[in-house]
């Protein structure tokens, strides 16, 4: 019988709160109940790694531009629009990944040349207006390119479109630009004859 010794008589408080002491010792301590706790703490610090992480850091957001095209960009397009009068479609900052193809058989050699390509573009491309079949590329220059990290980047241009046999047109960026001067640049890059 629960509750009483072996001659009947009721057990004592002290006696009951001795196998009370061993019962919740045996369950604070078993292995289980050990295994459980550890669970619960780690999960605790891991979810207060997720809601923390990063905090006192500057987050990175991202915003929609005004103009894809810089000033001089703009005022470039808006005289070569009137200059090609729809003949030729006129594509803005063209990734030289989408212009060349890279062709080897050594694959290091392969993904080495399109990580040089893949981040880099020109300025504008003319197109035909209907299969957009790319007939020149056009480069702006503007005074970034003075610096030596931009003369080296011209230069791996230069030799990349004359690789390909492609024509590159390189125009002086200013704030106004002579329509006939414009013309006859873009004739002679295009090999077109008066």
């Amino acid at each position: 019988m629960l509750g009483r010794n072996p001659d009947g008589s009721r057990l004592s408080a002290p006696y009951l709160s001795d196998i009370y002491r061993r019962y919740v010792e045996t369950l604070l301590l078993s292995p289980v109940t050990i295994g459980l706790g550890s669970l619960f703490v780690i999960g605790c610090i891991i979810l207060l790694i997720w809601v923390f992480r990063g905090s006192g850091q500057p987050r990175v957001y991202l915003s929609m531009v005004e103009n894809i095209l810089t000033p001089a960009e703009q005022s470039f397009y808006e005289q070569l629009d009137a200059v090609i009068d729809g003949r030729l479609q006129i594509l803005c900052k063209v990734r030289l990944a989408d212009l060349f193809e890279i062709e080897s058989k050594n694959a290091d050699e392969r993904n080495r040349l399109f990580r040089r390509i893949s981040s880099k573009h020109v300025d504008f491309v003319l197109t035909e207006p209907e299969q957009l079949v790319p007939r020149l590329a056009i480069e702006l220059d503007d005074s970034s390119h003075d610096s030596r990290e931009r003369r080296e980047r011209d230069e791996f241009l230069d030799e990349l479109f004359e690789t390909v046999r492609f024509p590159l047109l390189r125009i002086k960026a200013t704030t106004t630009y002579s329509r006939r001067a414009l013309v006859e640049a873009l004739e002679e890059a295009l090999g077109v004859r008066r």
